[in-house]
């Protein structure tokens, strides 16, 4: 058994190593015209050996064969005597041989990945006491194979043996059985396989030793076959032709077929053990029929009495909430129209709320999901006492109620009396969404899907209740517009560059990347409609990585024609915090051949709050890559000076709402003016978005600002004319402030 578990250890490991070959193979060489000359022994079943009819034969015969066919070569197999065989390994005379690797081997053959692991073990009669190690044969004689691993082995060690050489395996057991050594110390699956058939009184008298890959050998002077037999051996690996292999021979390898009465033993016990069994069931079976005849009778009552109460149960609660015990969604329309019906004879005008505790996730964060359902069911108990003609509980802290008319707001839906919970007083909001019931034919799901609606409005809006106006329904064509984008991925997205002047000089220093998609039907869509909309969508992870590769591409063919530019990208926050940014960067640059230096990351002061900390991070590592980071629309949103410092960024763009009236507007004119002042403290480089005129670029250049970005330069043009804009100097003159 410990000879079987080490095989399996041993073979697993080799699998998993094997396995990983194809991940660091060298690059494959091309098939050669001459056959593959094996060599081997003509004795060493079941690896291998000369058959009666003189055909070469066994595991390591197959697999060489294998590994020749997937190279696209023949293969000649030579079985001679072993140490003839490394002779003409060594003199050339052949090109592999599969061996036990060894130091002393690794001399003068190189060795391919193991595809086998072998033990050797210490054979003797039958009658002999058993050896603990190979220490233990000091002082015996011993039978070796000729130029085997084991001879060469204890050549090698301090143990002092009588040896015994055979020309092989065969002959060395023979040596024992005659007399002529007190042991053998021999190959274990060779050796076990030739004992079972051979049925010779010897027996392994110890633990398996010496566990030796089994390698095929390439003389030292053939490192290009050497390479070339390990990529082959690889692929015949990866393909699952080596397992088809190993499992034809597995049952000759591991050979271990039990004795006649070992074959046979366990299905007389077994059999006995069932017979026994068999008659034990007819025992209990006879008893036991007669106990399931008094009970069934029983059974059979309770299980009817169940069953009614159980579906009286189940038809309750398909209708009803089970915290609250309100109707739910389906009962609560139908009781609506049918309350409508009769309301719409007397004339009656009633209105549809949908209530959403306003505080429920925050209750339920700060003290647990169980008194979150507390107050649910307390809230619904009191709207209950309410004497709403309908209502009902709709899950997540959101009731939805029939009253006659608003006065139900001015009186409150709930009473000022406060919820007490284990001496934690809470006081319930609600945000409130209503839609008035038609007098006639009125479509309640409709209606309620009306008052959901004016209570997400209410929601954002930040408001204790709204009326629904058909100016809240979203605009169908979005959602065709975010259903078309998941379908069609990146098909009609191209890209389209703004120039960054330098105000001194008037070169063209960089461009803003940005998106533009001509939609199949609605033909080109403005980025300030689609992009909020995939936002919303969560798609814009698409879009940047997009726009992220079009610019590294972009900026590696700009630089090879001799035109190096650093092209602008602007990220969000998703981009930043929910996906592997600098990976994706980083395989991009790989990919196109681009430098780090010629990619800047745009990124609003907005999307930099959420998570501080990690976004300091991120962006600490795309700098330590090269790529530069700007505060895109600064001054906008969440400004703070703090940013400045706490993020590595090396250029600071003003908001063009601030640039493009500071001529008009001495408020703006300041703001840019002292920003600009602060951002040089700081050795930023200072980006003026929006000038529209000459006189702005003057007042910009005045003020020391170091770039702009506008239309008085150049609006968004597409690729192909980037090259000659980007030669072009922008220089105050007549002619192109009339362009």
């Amino acid at each position: 058994m410990a000879e079987q578990n080490i095989k399996n250890r041993s073979l697993k490991g080799l699998l998993a190593g094997l396995g990983l070959l194809l991940s660091g193979a060298l690059a494959g060489q091309e098939a050669l015209a001459e056959p593959l000359r094996f060599a081997g022994d003509d004795n060493y079943p079941p690896f291998e050996w000369l058959s009666e009819s003189g055909q070469a034969n066994g595991f390591v015969v197959e697999l060489g064969r294998a590994i020749a066919h997937q190279g696209g070569r023949k293969a000649s197999h030579q079985q001679l005597d072993w140490p003839q065989a490394l002779a003409a390994l060594r003199n050339g005379d052949v090109d592999v041989v599969a061996m036990f690797a060894s130091p002393e081997r690794a001399q003068d053959f190189l060795f391919t990945t193991p595809f086998y692991f072998v033990t050797h073990g210490i054979y003797g009669p039958a009658d002999r006491e058993g050896v603990p190690n190979v220490e233990a044969l000091q002082g015996h004689r011993v039978a070796l194979e000729d130029g085997g691993y084991a001879a060469d082995a204890l050549q090698a060690s301090e143990i002092e043996i009588i040896a015994v050489i055979r020309d092989d395996y065969r002959s060395a057991l023979q040596a024992v059985l005659d007399g002529q050594a007190d042991f053998a110390l021999l190959p274990q699956p060779v050796t076990n396989r030739t004992l079972a058939r051979e049925y010779l009184p010897l027996r392994l008298l110890g633990p398996p030793v010496w566990p030796r890959p089994y390698v095929f050998a390439v003389s030292r002077q053939q490192p290009e076959l050497h390479a070339w037999l390990q990529q082959q051996l690889g692929l015949v690996v990866s393909s699952g032709r080596y397992y088809d292999i190993y499992e034809r021979w597995r049952e000759e390898i591991e050979w271990n077929r039990p004795g006649y009465w070992q074959r046979y033993a366990g299905w007389l016990v077994l059999g006995a053990a069932l017979l026994g069994l068999l008659l034990l069931m007819i025992y209990a079976y006879s008893w036991r029929l007669r106990a399931m005849v008094r009970r069934l009778s029983w059974q059979l009552e309770n299980a009817r009495v169940r069953k009614s109460r159980a579906e009286k149960e189940m038809l309750h609660w398909e209708y009803h909430d089970r915290l609250t015990g309100l109707p739910t969604r389906p009962e609560f329309v139908a009781r609506v129209r049918a309350h409508l019906l009769r309301a719409e004879r007397k004339g009656a005008v009633h209105v549809l709320m949908v209530a959403k505790l306003s505080e429920i996730d925050d209750f339920i964060c700060s003290l647990g999901f169980s008194t979150g359902e507390k107050l649910v069911s307390e809230v619904a108990r009191r709207l209950k006492r309410k004497g709403f003609p309908a209502l009902c509980y709709m899950g997540r802290g959101v009731f939805a109620l029939l009253a006659q008319d608003k006065k139900a707001l001015k009186d409150g839906l709930l009473d000022d009396q406060s919820i007490v919970f284990d001496g934690l007083e809470l006081e319930p909001r609600f945000t409130i969404g209503l839609a008035q019931c038609p007098l006639q034919g009125a479509d309640v799901g409709e209606t309620l899907r009306q008052a959901e609606t004016a209570m997400a409005f209410a929601s954002r809006s930040g408001r204790s209740w709204m009326e629904y106006k058909q100016t809240m329904d979203p605009d169908p064509q979005n959602l065709f517009i975010i259903r078309d984008f998941r379908r069609q991925g990146r098909e009609g997205l191209r890209v389209v560059l703004q120039p960054q002047v330098d105000l001194r000089s008037g070169a063209v220093v960089g461009a803003e990347v940005l998106v533009r998609w001509r939609h199949p039907e609605l033909g080109e869509l403005s980025p300030a409609l689609f992009v909020p909309l995939l936002e919303q969508a969560g798609l814009v992870v698409i879009l940047t990585e997009f726009v992220l590769d079009e610019a590294i591409r972009l900026a590696a063919e700009l630089r090879r024609q001799g035109m190096p530019t650093c092209l602008s990208v602007n990220i969000s926050a998703v981009d930043l915090l929910e996906t592997d940014l600098c990976t994706k960067v980083a395989l991009s640059l790989a990919t196109h051949g681009g430098e780090a230096q010629d990619l800047r990351l745009e990124m609003t002061e907005t999307c930099m709050i959420s998570e501080p900390e990690r976004v300091s991070m991120v962006i600490s590592r795309l700098v330590d890559m090269g790529v530069t980071c700007s505060i895109d629309d600064f001054g906008m949103g969440y400004s703070s000076m703090s940013h400045l410092r706490q993020f590595a960024v090396s250029e600071v763009k003003i908001d063009r709402s601030f640039v493009y009236d500071m001529l008009s507007q001495k408020a703006h004119h300041a703001i840019v003016s002292a920003v600009i002042a602060l951002c040089h403290e700081l050795k930023l480089t200072v980006v003026a978005e929006g000038p529209e005129d000459w006189e702005t670029v003057q007042a910009l250049l005045s003020l020391n600002c170091d770039r702009g970005q506008g239309y008085v330069f150049s609006r968004p043009v597409e690729v192909e004319a980037f090259a000659a804009l980007r030669q072009q100097s922008f220089t105050h003159s007549p002619s192109q402030e009339q362009a």
